[in-house]
């Protein structure tokens, strides 16, 4: 394998690396393929299958839900609250069904045809209840009955075919988990072979190249490289023709050999350059030494500017000649300091925009003034209109005085009328028992009602799935048929309570009449108190009236009086912080020299010192 002597190291490197990164790419492959395939048939059986089946576990309870509401409906006597609910029952468990079929069928598209197939039965269920249930609120029972005998069979053969289904499933189901496992396995298995293959091959390869293709030819470079640098020239530097960094530094080394042979030969020619270059030198630093007389005129002259700005002089310039190497130094100072002339100038110039500030805090404080002023009137309305709610209110306690003395001849007859509805309150009360006679037979009569349900939906599922046995049963309808006597004693019972009551509400209905009369009486004692009560809403309005007013200054004076205090500190912070920064602007622009505007700018600082 000689051609792999002309790689270079890091190929080589890279060829073991990369033979022990396919051997774990293929193993991380493999892994990631087959736990793809047993994700997705997990996935596959928790979110479809599962919830598929559930769903249709619930059509078949609705199926039975269905039967047993219709069988309500059947029982009761007519269009009873229990039957419309019953009735009501058969359609919320219709759409309730059809919905878990749609669900299914989106969860378990490959079934959509059985899932049909159930709507389709549950179709023609829901048909025969509502057929049934619309006959026996009609009162046609028996044609009911008739149409129940077609609607048990269809329940029950329903009820078995999902059963048979989801039995099914869930051995095709299990069978599909006992595979998944077993493939997990084998995939474990192929994925340790796959590794420890990869790992064993990549080792190997990495040896033979770090040991046999590297290591050894550097010794063999290393040891040559020692005898030249101890001054043999004569060494023969091997591997030469080798393309990877082995042949690099061995043809370097080679160079290195030649260098040598030649270096001798260049040590006569660097003594003569050694001679040049010393007088070179001696010139550079001539001129050198002249470069630095330039600089420290410059600086000195520089040096004296800015001596200038720091006492506060912005008229200095530099006017004598620099070198052209500083020209643009000279330049740039001078036009910096024009700009700062300039701009001291211009803040000289706006500090007598102080004094307009102190203008503004007169008006603010004038302002502030009037707004005292319309606080105090606020008060003054304040107190007029408290009197006016003193002389309403005096009113009123007159008319409650008025209103005590009617109210108090109101109060006989109240009590005569009292005594009335006593009776009335006996007669009723003996209504109340009766009533609650009534209530319990009827409660008799609804359990009797519920029971007969119940066994009705018995005898018809358990005739239904037992065929010809069925008629073992006829128990159960001798049962139903004790309960229907039952239930029309209890009817027979009811009829001479509700007789008795209507005795009794007469007697009730004269008492009540009694009562009318008295409360006539008392209706004109009434027509006085709306009178007094209406001279008293009067006064309650003028109170209103007189509170409104109250509130209306009470307000105002609250906010005239946040504003003045936001105000006064506002004007207080701002003259105090004006004159202390008008004296402070004034001392800091005395300090420079600006020329014409000088002047402007010490009459500023005294008008401010004078103002503060």
């Amino acid at each position: 394998m000689k051609f792999i002597d002309s790689w270079k190291i890091s190929t080589k490197i890279l060829t073991a690396l990369t033979l022990l990164a396919l051997a774990f790419t293929a193993s991380a492959t493999y892994s990631s393929v087959a736990l793809k395939k047993a994700d997705n048939a997990t996935r596959a059986l928790v979110a479809h299958r599962a919830p598929a089946a559930l769903e249709l576990a619930r059509v078949g309870r609705m199926v039975n839900v269905i039967g047993y509401a219709t069988y309500r409906v059947v029982a009761e006597d007519g269009p009873t609250p229990a039957a419309r609910q019953a009735r009501a029952d058969i359609d919320g468990s219709t759409a309730q069904l059809l919905k878990n079929l749609e669900i299914a069928e989106r969860l378990l598209p490959e079934n959509a045809a059985t899932y049909r197939t159930f709507a389709a039965q549950a179709n023609q269920i829901a048909g025969l209840a509502d057929r049934a249930a619309d006959l026996a609120l009609a009162g046609q029972d028996d044609q009911a009955k008739r149409v129940m005998t077609q609607l048990d069979p269809k329940i029950v053969g329903m009820t078995k075919e999902i059963v048979a289904f989801n039995t099914t499933a869930a051995a095709s189901d299990d069978k599909a988990v006992v595979d998944l496992s077993l493939s997990t396995h084998m995939s474990i298995a192929t994925n340790l072979i796959l590794a420890i293959g990869g790992i064993a091959l990549g080792v190997g390869v990495g040896l033979w190249v770090a040991i046999g293709k590297i290591a050894r030819p550097l010794n063999v470079l290393s040891e040559r490289m020692r005898r030249l640098a101890g001054g043999d020239l004569e060494v023969v530097v091997e591997a030469q023709d080798r393309g990877d960094e082995v042949g690099g530094m061995a043809r370097a080394v080679q160079v290195f050999k030649e260098n040598g042979v030649k270096a001798k030969a260049l040590e006569c020619e660097a003594e003569r350059l050694r001679t040049a270059s010393e007088e070179e030198r001696r010139v550079h630093e001539a001129a050198r030494a002249i470069a630095a007389r330039e600089q420290a005129r410059a600086i000195e002259q520089v040096g004296a500017g800015l001596s200038k700005l720091s006492g506060g002089d912005l008229t200095y310039r530099l006017t004598e000649a620099f070198a052209a190497d500083y020209a643009k130094l000279r330049e740039d100072f001078n036009t910096t300091v024009e700009t700062l002339q300039a701009t001291m100038e211009e803040i000289s110039g706006n500090s007598q925009g102080i004094r307009s500030g102190a203008g503004e805090i007169t008006v603010a404080s004038d302002d502030l003034s009037r707004r005292t002023e319309q606080q105090a009137a606020s008060l003054e309305e304040t107190a007029a209109a408290l009197e006016q709610i003193t002389a309403t209110v005096k009113k009123t306690a007159e008319g409650a005085t008025h209103a005590r003395t009617v109210v108090a001849a109101a109060k006989l007859d109240a009590e005569t009328g009292g005594e009335v509805v006593g009776k009335a309150i006996v007669a009723m009360n003996a209504i109340e028992t009766s009533s609650q006679g009534i209530t319990q037979i009827i409660g008799v009569i609804d359990e009797i009602a519920f029971q007969t349900n119940l066994l009705a939906l018995n005898a018809g599922v358990e005739a239904a799935r037992a065929g010809d046995a069925g008629r073992g049963f006829a128990v159960v309808a001798q049962e139903v048929r004790a309960l229907a006597q039952r239930s029309a004693e209890a009817a027979k019972e009811i009829k001479t309570l509700i007789a008795t009551s209507t005795g009794q509400v007469s007697a009730g209905v004269d008492l009540v009449a009694q009562t009318g009369k008295a409360l006539e009486r008392i209706v004109g004692q009434v027509s006085q108190i709306n009178s007094v009560v209406s001279e008293i809403a009067a006064s309650a309005q003028e109170q209103s009236g007189g509170l409104q007013q109250v509130n209306v200054a009470i307000n105002q004076m609250d906010q005239v009086t946040q504003q003045n205090a936001a105000m006064v500190e506002e004007s207080t912070a701002a003259s105090h912080a004006l004159a202390r920064e008008a004296q402070d602007l004034a001392r800091l622009i005395g300090r420079f020299k600006v020329g014409e505007q000088a002047a402007r700018a010490a009459v500023a600082a005294r008008i401010v010192r004078q103002a503060s």
